[in-house]
């Protein structure tokens, strides 16, 4: 259990709500035998942690400040509580123990079968979903809860749904017919077109949607300036394409901000998207935050998601330099995906793109999709996730409302399955399920 007990910590510091380098005081609530505490406090040399051990604390470890209690002294006060549940615990008594203390914030890290007793939201915790390095850990829930938030104002958000379009017109058609069916109750609405197309009729497509759409519609044509190839096997994204994509991506955020925004929500024109999409990931209350779907890239491939955890398409954590062999990342790739599909919710990732929500704080810090120069990873999406974990933003993917990515037009007779499946209200993993038998070409039953 110290393993499971130290991976857990390397999460918590993970998701820390402050900087490492800041001077703070943490309790560490489940301390045990106190190895979490030496961990933590090492990685925080400034800050002095405190753990509250049900016994002595191991001897072996080294002393780096690091402080150990039997018991809370009265008026004991911290920055932040954090706390450790083992599958054993009961969560409830937990909670108690955290209300108890003076604290700012609470940081609780729980596997999620136990995390499913709680309603995080309605307690006024962040809540999202982790794998660690050892796949048997199972899905780890990470709630975060800061006691001095500010309550959101009560103006609808404002979001500015912003597609850039190059797309051939019988996909786009079902793209469109998507945003006419999104649930956009207690928002603020507009779209901005940035028309890139090669074939006339998408063109006159955007402009009848502009006649349709019960929000204000605004279209800028962009004239096409190289010609992009798409098969049923491949798109062919040339150097120059994707940083023209990058500079027209920009300009959509800069235009967010200019008309006084929320949020930006830049989504891929071959995408159908749920109804329910823009509701729950405005809800999530993330500054930068994407919808999970699923591509099959190739025929002998199995889908694969638009998130990712590290460099250029890792899908499974591991660590600089550490070597694992071919069964061991299959092992951990399986993991996440599995997470991903059957433990729906809100997970923290490395790399995403394609259906992004950003929020107007993310966009005036300065993130966005230009070229990092002396990083050769490919694609204007990596680029806008390094600028955005460097300046502070943390990345989530949210996998509760996949849409159905169209990727090839041989796709094209999914869409009606897909929508049997939205109207049966189904959600979550259930719908991630119907999904992948979708996405394989098994026969959907929809009860």
């Amino acid at each position: 259990m110290d393993a499971y007990r130290l991976r857990l910590a390397q999460l918590a510091l993970e998701n820390l709500p402050f900087a490492r380098h800041q001077t703070r005081t943490v309790l560490d609530i489940h301390a045990a035998d106190g190895a979490t505490t030496q961990y933590l406090q090492y990685f925080l040399p400034y800050s002095t942690v405190f753990g509250l051990t049900t016994g002595s604390p191991r001897r072996d470890l080294a002393a780096c400040g690091q402080r150990y209690l039997a018991t809370l002294p009265n008026g004991f006060q911290c920055d932040c509580v954090v706390a450790i549940v083992e599958p054993s615990q009961p969560i409830e008594a937990t909670l108690e123990a955290i209300r108890g203390v003076d604290a700012r914030w609470e940081l609780i890290l729980v596997p999620w079968q136990t995390a499913q007793a709680v309603d995080w939201q309605s307690l006024g915790y962040q809540a999202h979903n982790e794998i660690t390095e050892e796949p048997d850990d199972g899905v780890i829930v990470v709630a975060v809860r800061d006691r001095e938030a500010q309550a959101r104002a009560d103006a609808p958000p404002r979001v500015l749904i912003a597609p850039p379009v190059r797309q051939k017109p019988a996909i786009l058609q079902h793209f469109l017919d998507g945003l006419q069916r999104l649930d956009t109750t207690g928002l603020e609405v507009a779209y901005l077109f940035v028309d890139n197309n090669d074939d006339a009729h998408a063109s006159q497509m955007l402009r009848a949607f502009a006649g349709q759409a019960g929000a204000p519609v605004h279209r800028l044509r962009v004239p096409v300036a190289e010609p992009y190839q798409r098969t049923e096997t491949d798109h062919h994204w040339t150097e120059s394409l994707i940083w023209r994509l990058a500079a027209i991506k920009d300009g959509i955020l800069h235009a967010a901000l200019q008309h006084g925004y929320d949020y930006a929500f830049l989504v891929d024109s071959d995408l159908v998207l749920h109804p329910q999409t823009l509701r729950r990931m405005v809800g999530c209350g993330r500054d930068i935050l994407s919808q999970v779907f699923w591509t099959v890239w190739s025929h002998d491939k199995p889908p694969l998601p638009n998130v990712w955890y590290a460099d250029h398409y890792n899908l499974y954590r591991v660590r600089r330099k550490q070597s694992l062999a071919r069964d061991e990342q299959v092992r951990r790739t399986e993991a996440f995906l599995s997470g991903l599909a059957f433990y729906a919710g809100v997970y923290r990732v490395s790399g995403l793109g394609a259906c992004t929500l950003i929020a107007r704080r993310a966009i005036e810090a300065g993130v966005n999709f230009s070229e990092l120069r002396g990083c050769l990873l490919r694609g204007e999406d990596r680029h806008l996730c390094l600028r955005a974990e460097a300046l502070g933003f943390r990345l989530f993917a949210d996998a509760t409302l996949p849409p159905l990515h169209l990727y090839r037009e041989s796709e094209l007779p999914r869409v009606e399955a897909y929508w049997k499946l939205v109207d049966a209200g189904v959600q979550g993993a259930e719908l991630n399920r119907a999904m992948f038998e979708l996405l394989l070409g098994r026969t959907l039953q929809v009860v």
